[in-house]
């Protein structure tokens, strides 16, 4: 298996478009359920992101938090 890396841009690059893909999957679905399941996955995403990106104590990854946190939703985005 060959090794990847990636940068921090890259990794939250492609976290919002999946969170940004979820959330619109979650809006052309007619079923609940379904519905809240998208959202999970888009959540998941973003927590998935504050797992990796976790030890970069940068002002952009603390905005990066705040913005991601905005676009799922998360109840109490403006913390650092």
């Amino acid at each position: 298996m060959s090794k990847s890396q990636w940068t921090y841009e890259e990794v939250t690059t492609a976290v919002e478009e999946e969170i940004k893909l979820q959330l619109r999957e979650a809006e052309l679905t007619m079923s609940e359920v379904t519905r809240n399941t998208y959202r999970h996955y888009a959540f998941g995403a973003y927590l998935a992101w504050e797992a990796v990106t976790r030890t970069c104590l940068t002002e952009r990854r603390f905005a990066d938090a705040r913005r991601l946190g905005d676009v799922v939703g998360f109840p109490d985005s403006e913390r650092p």
